[in-house]
This record gives structure tokens, C-alpha cells and sequence, in this order.
């Protein structure tokens, strides 16, 4: 009896500070969109936010700086789902990358999105580095390994990691500098990944037309 009551009483605790972790996150983001590249949020903004107090925040988070982290690592995990998701719609490996690209690319054409990834990057970039960084790169490359291993790439693991490199500093700097990819800068970099794995951009299709944007926030 005692031993159910403390699962109980356990599983409430795990519940409320799960949901406490997602009103830090949240409004830590939603600081982050405001404030934009000029300043960092402030702890005190961020529990505001959140309509906790400073004893719920140094509970889940050692520092402002943890949490960013946190929010960087919340932000690349979502993305990984929003590329797997258009990837599945693909039905050749060559398809599957150009889905790929796509999805890394959409947090720099969709304006909303970019507000909010130009903001976390800009913050997470203040943040000192850990002993073992977050790899946000490997997370989203390791995707392309699958429909690199089905292509003629001796290399599909070395292949997968230029092309997250390269998409990803060219979403990086298109943020950076404030600039809009349009269709024809995102089928450039597609048909230049391909060529460099020996392919063209006509053989790569992806179920459903063309290019549309993320909804996701970063």
C-alpha cells in the first residue's frame, strides 16, 4: 500500500516538473524571439515567462546558459523529426535527400522560423563550449546515411557529414546575414550535393511537389 502511494505520489512530481521544464523552455524561446541578436534574456524574463519561480528554474537548470543549451538541443531534435517526416514522403534515396535539404533549408526561407532559429543559434553561440558539445550537425546529417548506403557512395557516413556541413553553414550564413533563400538558391545547393555523390537534381523527386516550408520553431 505504502509502496503504490509512493509511486503515485512520484509520478505527480515527475508530471509537474516535466511540465515545468516546458513553460522554462517555451518562454526561455519566446524571450530569445523578442529580444532577437541584440541582447541575451535575462533569468528573471524567462521565469516571468514561464509564471514560475527562481527555485523552479534552478531546479531543472545549473545556469542561463544550461537552459539555451537546452533550447538548442530541443530546437535540432524537432528539426531531426520535421526532416524524418518529409524524408518518409520520399520514395527514392534520391528523393529522400533532396527532402532532407529541404527541411534544413526551410529555417532560413520561412521568415517566422528564421526569427526564431537566427535568435537560438545567436544565443546558443554566446554560450561557452562544454567539454562534450552538443554535435546539432551529426544529429541531422546521421539521417542522410540510410539513403547514402542505398546510392553508389562508397563513403555514406564521410558523404552524409560534407552534406550536413554544407547545407547547414549555407542555412547558417543565409541567416546570419538576414537573406531569404528563394526555390532557385535551394535547388542549386540540392543539385550540388547530388552531383557530388555522381547523381542530378532531375532524378531526385519527393512525394508531394514541391518544396514547402517548416512550421517548425527551429
Amino acid at each position: 500500500m505504502i509502496d503504490k502511494a509512493t509511486r503515485r505520489a512520484l509520478a505527480r512530481h515527475q508530471e509537474a516538473y516535466s511540465d515545468e521544464v516546458r513553460r522554462l523552455l517555451d518562454a526561455g524561446l519566446e524571450v530569445m524571439r523578442r529580444l532577437g541578436t541584440t541582447k541575451s534574456p535575462r533569468v528573471a524574463d524567462i521565469i516571468e515567462g514561464a509564471g514560475l519561480s527562481r527555485d523552479a528554474f534552478y531546479r531543472h537548470f545549473a545556469s542561463k546558459e544550461d537552459l539555451v543549451e537546452a533550447i538548442v538541443e530541443a530546437g535540432t531534435w524537432r528539426l531531426v523529426s520535421y526532416a524524418e517526416h518529409r524524408m518518409q514522403k520520399a520514395t527514392t534515396p534520391e528523393g529522400k535527400i533532396r527532402a532532407w535539404i529541404e527541411a534544413i533549408m526551410s529555417q532560413a526561407v520561412d521568415p517566422e522560423v528564421a526569427r526564431s532559429t537566427r535568435a537560438v543559434l545567436w544565443n546558443g553561440g554566446r554560450v561557452p563550449a562544454r567539454a562534450e558539445p552538443f554535435d546539432a550537425d551529426g544529429a541531422l546529417s546521421h539521417l542522410l546515411i540510410g539513403p547514402l548506403s542505398e546510392l553508389p557512395s562508397p563513403h555514406p557516413a564521410r558523404d552524409a557529414a560534407v552534406i550536413g556541413h554544407a547545407v547547414g553553414s549555407r542555412m547558417r550564413t543565409a541567416l546570419q546575414h538576414g537573406i531569404i533563400p528563394d526555390p532557385a538558391d535551394v535547388e542549386h545547393l540540392i543539385a550540388f550535393c547530388l552531383s557530388g555523390i555522381g547523381l542530378t537534381s532531375s532524378t531526385a523527386t519527393v512525394a508531394g511537389g514541391p518544396t514547402n516550408r517548416s512550421t517548425d520553431d527551429t
